[in-house]
């Protein structure tokens, strides 16, 4: 299943001297721990996983970090696309305020991850702006910053001037976040690879399995070789909407841009942006002073190939952007749409399959991803060692 099309931007800024590839399996395999899926899940929980001195195989049907992490816009939020005060009203005060609780700790999580690595991410510890669309929205994004203060959670109110002022932002209301941050998702996923290795992971790519040939500690890649394993994790992202969460979850297309390069963008301190509109757009920097934007989800399960239609989607999150700042004149250099996973009650998918114990999914749906594989991956090592995990409740597959 394809995951995005069109002209990506994070893959071109590794070169092929600096990339790293893995053989195909080529014979059968025994391991401690299987993880099917090489993206930012499945990597995210080889590194927590080896860490803890287990024993891991990846395998990859194409390349690692090609998938839908190729087409991610980067941007690491603990708030999820639920505001905290709706979440309250959908799964109760308790669980909702642990879901969030455990998203910031997902997001210092990552951080400690990364000062760590050896190898440059470009990942950037930032600030979120999170602005009511129209004043129709002012008062819901107000009681969303009076929940967030109840708990605790580091958020500040942005008023009108102070929007104009600080950001160039003409919007009646906002809330800043922090404890966030963006990264170039590909960079990030190879720095993580590279530290696997050291830790002992096999990885192979161009090795695609079939679902259909596991048993309780088996698996037979499509070549027929067999795979043996204690655990297995299915980290396959958006490939395949399994038989446990099929009522639960659906798949949905969005678009995305990489601008032009600019000598100086109209907003400090790099902060990140999204809005309360739905579907909303959403916008960032990188460190070469680009602007990366998403938005305009559409509930369609297959990818946008028309390249003219594609153009079309894409220049409108292009003006949306340059009708927010004056005089910015943004320019679009790479555009492309992709396929991404959401869920009916607006959470992941993660842990042990009800009826085969060994069996765990790290399924990180709705737009927090890669802070929900973060903190799928420490869920589901706690779950293979027998250990409690004061969130994994809330995300279980049986719900």
């Amino acid at each position: 299943m394809e995951l995005y099309f069109g002209d990506t931007y994070w893959d071109k800024t590794v070169s092929k001297e600096d990339d790293i590839k893995f053989e195909k399996i080529k014979k059968n395999e025994k391991t401690e721990i299987l993880i099917v899926g090489g993206g930012m899940s499945g990597t995210l929980a080889a590194y927590i996983l080896s860490n803890r001195n287990h024993k891991v195989i990846i395998v990859e049907k194409d390349q690692v970090a090609k998938g839908s992490s190729t087409a991610n816009t980067g941007l690491l939020q603990f708030c999820s696309d639920i505001m905290l005060s709706d979440l309250i009203e959908q799964i109760g005060e308790r669980k909702a305020v642990l879901f969030y609780e455990m998203c910031l700790k997902s997001m210092d999580d990552l951080t400690a991850i990364n000062d760590k690595l050896a190898y440059q991410t470009d990942y950037r510890s930032k600030s979120s702006i999170y602005y009511s669309s129209n004043i129709g929205d002012k008062n819901k994004l107000e009681k969303e910053y009076k929940t967030l203060k109840k708990y605790n959670f580091p958020v500040e109110y942005i008023s009108n001037d102070e929007l104009i002022k600080d950001y160039n932002l003409d919007k009646a209301f906002a809330i800043k976040t922090f404890r966030d941050a963006d990264v170039n998702p590909y960079k990030f996923i190879k720095a993580l690879t590279r530290e696997n290795k050291k830790n002992g992971v096999k990885y192979f790519e161009n090795t695609q399995v079939n679902l259909d040939s596991m048993a309780s500690n088996q698996i037979y890649t499509k070549e027929g070789y067999k795979i043996e394993f204690k655990n297995i994790i299915l980290a396959t992202g958006y490939t395949n909407i399994y038989p446990i969460i099929k009522d639960k979850a659906q798949i949905n297309r969005t678009y995305a841009i990489s601008s032009k390069p600019f000598k100086k963008l109209p907003w400090k301190e790099d902060v990140m942006f999204w809005e309360t509109k739905n579907p909303y757009l959403y916008f960032r920097t990188t460190t070469d002073k680009r602007i990366i934007a998403g938005g305009l989800d559409e509930e369609i399960n297959k990818l946008e190939k028309n390249i003219e239609d594609l153009k079309e989607k894409t220049e409108k999150i292009a003006k949306e952007i340059n009708d927010l700042f004056d005089g910015l004149n943004l320019e679009v250099e790479n555009r492309w749409n992709a396929l991404f996973g959401i869920s009916t009650d607006n959470l992941p998918f993660i842990g042990a399959d009800p009826i085969h114990k060994n069996k765990y999914y790290l399924l990180g749906y709705e737009g927090n991803g890669t802070c929900y594989s973060m903190a799928g991956s420490r869920i589901i090592a706690d779950l293979i060692e027998n250990k409690k995990n004061p969130y994994s409740h809330i995300v279980r597959l049986d719900r």
